[in-house]
């Protein structure tokens, strides 16, 4: 499942979710006669994992496809009433700090954050007070995107090896944007996709892991001003993905590049585009990677030691594997060396991508996600915003987000 940028987050304040503490008096978990119950969001989870019924026959395993399960959670943690025995949860694992006990230890269970699946990945699903609750699902690694046709036209390289080697640095990847807009097309879609992946590299997110706040720091001004200077020197579309002038600019030819992660490769298909003239390669700058969902286990549930089993076999390398068709990327390490992501992807005129993807989730570094991430994505994006539209320099703007964020991490 993607990142909160594109889809919907674990909305939750701390302050609500320690409101189930108070409201729950039991576990209120389903009982031995009604079986083991999954709740997961509509393609959260590889399609060959709803298969797990015939994987463990002498278990009742109530499979449950639930939209807008998040908020569904929230409100079954605080009535203590209707709880699954599995669920699927978004990135912001730490929303559920104040009631971390509300969720099962997976290290009790077996897991070993230090095995099995990419580290960073583990590192986000483990809560402050060292507690594993989600065992891993997806992950976004990222990748430049481009079309070596148009490339071509712009006397650019074409071959992803030698496009990552020329992007291999940010003045690369902006000595590829100004030749692109030479040509007549955009190698830059969305800026504060370009903003992120800066810090992502870094390892770097909004706040630490002590929850300090680090948006106003040298290496984040330096992330928004080079993105800004994108957009303010026409580089960019400034058409974010998922909206129709994205598609547009697809359908029409005028975007032949962008940064982003490996889940947002279907859209070029949805848009339009045509087939074996897009390829992938290296994220400018380095490896980073964001986003995707997790599986955890209620610690109402009866089942425990059975809903272990279940969710270990659904998030098997196999399983991963085969959902990387699905949009799913592994972060199972094993799956990596499987015959789906090694082979040749027509619409990439026939480029292996899922190598691409494979190696940048491995080489990324952990960024810390928090609670509050929203607070700050949302002020510099409509900062960014602003710019594109010429309403505000880049000082103006970074400073109206600051003044923005300050004010709502007050409250």
């Amino acid at each position: 499942m993607k990142n909160g940028r594109v889809l919907p987050r674990v909305a939750a304040s701390a302050t609500v979710m320690a409101m189930a503490l108070a409201l729950t008096a039991c576990g209120g978990g389903s009982s031995a006669s009604d079986g083991l119950t999954v709740w997961y969001a509509p393609g959260s989870v590889p399609k060959a994992s709803l298969a797990v019924q015939k994987k463990f026959p002498g278990l009742k395993i109530k499979l449950i496809p639930t939209p807008n399960l998040e908020t569904k959670l929230k409100t079954t943690l605080q009535t203590g009433s209707g709880l699954p025995d599995v669920v699927v949860i978004g990135n912001h694992i730490s929303s559920y700090a104040d009631i971390s006990t509300k969720f099962v230890d997976l290290k009790t269970m077996g897991a070993d954050p230090k095995k099995d699946y990419v580290t960073w990945k583990w590192t986000n699903g483990t809560l402050p007070d060292g507690r594993v609750i989600g065992y891993p699902i997806d992950t976004g690694p990222q990748g430049l995107f481009y079309r070596s046709d148009l490339f071509r036209k712009a006397g650019l390289p074409t071959d992803p090896a030698a496009v990552s080697k020329m992007a291999s640095t940010w003045d690369g990847y902006r000595t590829m944007a100004e030749k692109a807009k030479k040509a007549g097309f955009k190698a830059c879609d969305d800026a504060n996709q370009v903003y992120y992946l800066q810090l992502e590299q870094k390892g770097q997110g909004s706040f630490d892991t002590s929850g300090k706040y680090l948006g106003d720091n040298a290496s984040t001004r330096k992330a928004f001003d080079y993105s800004a200077k994108l957009l303010s020197d026409g580089l960019c579309t400034k058409a974010a993905p998922y909206s129709t002038d994205w598609n547009s600019s697809v359908a029409q030819n005028a975007l032949g590049g962008f940064v982003a992660p490996v889940y947002e490769g279907p859209l070029l298909e949805t848009a339009g585009s045509p087939k074996g003239v897009w390829r992938v390669a290296n994220p400018p700058g380095g490896p980073g990677s964001k986003g995707g969902s997790y599986m955890s286990i209620l610690s109402s549930s009866k089942h425990q030691k059975d809903a272990y089993k279940v969710i270990k076999w659904m998030m098997s390398p196999a399983n991963q594997a085969s959902g990387f068709n699905d949009g799913l990327f592994p972060s199972a390490v094993a799956a990596y060396k499987s015959p789906e992501l090694k082979a040749p992807q027509p619409f990439y005129g026939g480029q292996p991508t899922g190598v691409v993807f494979a190696k940048v989730a491995q080489e990324s570094p952990t960024v810390p996600v928090t609670s509050q991430d929203g607070v700050v994505e949302g002020a510099l994006a409509d900062a960014l915003k602003s710019v594109a539209q010429g309403k505000a320099s880049a000082d103006e703007a970074w400073k109206s987000a600051q003044d923005r964020i300050a004010k709502e991490l007050k409250r």
